[in-house]
């Protein structure tokens, strides 16, 4: 493998879950011709996928050709401006060429990048020709509107985009300069976001403004050949209107960043003016939309009136959340580049503690079997030479920061997926799922494929969902349990106080277990009144056919009371303490 010093391109692939097409354009990749001293790597920049992403990069890992290099990246933060971002700070080539995951470019694509940038030195970046490759027929005008869709198609000769046409290239096949972009891109672009639903686009564009600005040269490489395949749902109505809508409502930005600062006040009133003008004309000269393109065209000409007010709430909104994080979340950027190494170089461990079985003795026919919860740690580093383990993060620490931005779901579709692939004994094991995976319709597709995959027959797979979380999205939890149960997976319902009534609990949704609330468990041990209330309730959830557990039993002494109380499992560190699940190896028990 080269060292930085000596490795002329990286090739960056942006993207969210891409599985099925990441195939397509890792396949064209590994092809290059005309690749003989050229030294160069592909990064796949995952940008909080939630689907097997991550395995197919690493499935071609396996035999990625030896002269250059395939490797995984992780970008904690959604949207495509954090995922470019996180590619360049880890590439090591000098260039850095773009490709989306639907990008398939031709077999002489990474030599033309190469030779363009060492004949053009003060090019900061330089775009592709890119052709488009459509699932469905062209609606009639499509040349209108093709290059919204990253189709660019401008002419056999190279030229250089100067800032006075204010026409820019398209990330899609866009080659940069490393020291181009780390010395005039923002770390944080302020058109970032997670797709169409923020109502922005052009983050592409701001970051191609910044290196303009820098004084770098942007040109057009007819030579750079990409195939933009685009599915048949990007040419209906309703996505063309919300992606000339987003272009429109970011429009003024581009506009003020292309400008010089003394400019900006007189400019605002001038493009107000401007665009008052226009969208008039258009309304003089259709007074009803012939078709969908005319929809389109209005929709960007409203949206760019209307986007100074909307950016300008948008920077409101940024500085009152930006504030609100540094106060809850002051180490944030240091947890979220921790959880992308995490992702990336597999630093993820699952431990496990036993839920052992209190009402009959261990090992009896025909008592209740003991099972397992399954628990996230992060490997922090070496082990200690004196303990002889490794030093270990517990989920508490970062799991706020995670929840913050997005990553619960990421997080709890990686515990599924290696458990199933763990191969353990056939016993339950328990994963405790966040409001995400409650709250995601797919999750329990997500099971159900998973589970096809796997050895480990469903009973043998739990899942625990917070009292908290049913109060809060009840008929969520209700039809992901009925889904996973259909499927033969176990529902535990975890800190349980009763804040519902436990007829609500069992009969609606009907789980497996019942697991009582720490400190619920501290009183009824501690007061006879709340024990013999305990018990009452206990004995309805066992008519209704559930099982309950007592959580935290860090004492001997705590074992009688719970025994008393007619509770079935105990968990905690006086039984059981968390275990690797690698060495499926468990502590004696103390029962």
């Amino acid at each position: 493998m080269a060292t930085q010093a000596t490795l002329h391109v990286s090739v960056a692939i942006p993207t969210y879950n891409g599985a099925g097409r990441l195939p397509g354009v890792l396949d064209q990749l590994r092809t290059q011709q005309n690749t003989i001293g050229l030294t160069w790597e592909v990064l796949v920049c995952d940008n909080n996928s939630t689907d097997a992403t991550a395995d197919v990069v690493r499935q071609y890992q396996k035999d990625w050709p030896e002269l250059s290099e395939l490797r995984y990246v992780f970008a904690a933060q959604q949207g495509a401006a954090f995922a470019r971002q996180r590619a360049v700070e880890q590439a090591q080539g000098d260039i850095i060429a773009f490709l989306d995951d639907d990008n398939v470019p031709d077999s002489d694509w990474l030599y033309n990048v190469f030779q363009f940038g060492q004949s053009h030195p003060k090019a900061g970046a330089f775009g592709s020709q890119i052709h488009g490759k459509f699932e469905g027929p062209l609606p009639k005008g499509f040349e209108r509107i093709a290059c919204f869709l990253a189709i660019i198609e401008r002419g056999s000769q190279p030229h250089q985009y100067v800032p006075q046409t204010k026409i820019l290239p398209p990330a899609a096949g866009l080659a940069v300069r490393r020291q181009a972009w780390l010395e005039a891109v923002p770390r944080r672009l302020f058109l970032n976001n997670k797709g169409k639903a923020a109502g922005l686009a052009s983050e592409d564009i701001e970051a191609l403004l910044h290196i303009q600005k820098a004084g770098w040269q942007i040109w057009y490489n007819p030579d750079m050949v990409v195939t933009h395949h685009i599915p048949n749902g990007r040419l209906q109505r309703d996505y063309l209107i919300t992606l000339f809508r987003c272009v429109g409502l970011s429009r003024y930005y581009i506009r003020l960043l292309g400008t010089k600062d003394w400019q900006r006040p007189l400019m605002v009133p001038a493009y107000i003016a401007n665009d008052l003008r226009k969208l008039a004309l258009y309304y003089l000269r259709r007074r009803t939309e012939q078709d969908w393109l005319d929809a389109c065209e209005r929709e960007h000409l409203v949206s760019t009136l209307k986007s100074p007010l909307f950016l300008l709430k948008k920077a409101g909104n940024d500085l009152h959340q930006s504030v609100v994080d540094r106060l809850r979340f002051p180490q944030r950027q240091s947890w979220l580049d921790r959880l992308s190494e995490a992702f990336e170089q597999e630093q993820f461990q699952l431990y496990r503690q036993r839920v052992t079985a209190v009402q009959s003795p261990a090992g009896a026919a025909e008592g209740p079997a003991d099972h397992y919860e399954l628990l996230l740690r992060l490997n922090e580093g070496e082990a200690e030479q004196s303990l002889q383990r490794p030093i270990v993060i517990s989920p508490g620490q970062f799991l706020p920061v995670a929840e913050r931005y997005g990553l619960t779901a990421t997080i709890d579709r990686w515990v599924v997926r290696h458990y199933l692939q763990s191969s353990p004994e056939p016993q339950l094991h328990a994963i405790n799922l966040s409001a995400a995976s409650v709250c995601d319709r797919s999750f329990a597709s997500f099971v159900a494929d998973q589970l096809t995959q796997s050895f480990i027959p469903p009973h043998c797979l739990g899942f625990e969902i917070t009292e908290t979380l049913v109060r809060r999205y009840f008929n969520q939890v209700r039809a992901l349990t009925q889904a996973l149960q259909a499927m033969g997976c176990q529902i535990t319902i975890d800190d349980v106080s009763f804040v519902l009534p436990p007829e609500q609990l069992c009969q609606d949704l009907q789980p497996n277990y019942l697991k009582f609330s720490h400190q619920l468990v501290q009183l009824l041990v501690s007061r006879p009144v709340v024990r013999a209330r305990t018990q009452k309730q206990v004995s309805m959830i066992h008519s209704w056919g559930s099982r309950t557990v007592a959580k935290g039993i860090d004492k001997a002494s705590m074992l009688s009371p719970i025994r008393q109380a007619g509770i079935d499992f105990a968990q905690g560190y006086q039984l059981s303490a968390p275990v690797p699940v690698t060495g499926f190896q468990s502590l004696p028990l103390n029962v």
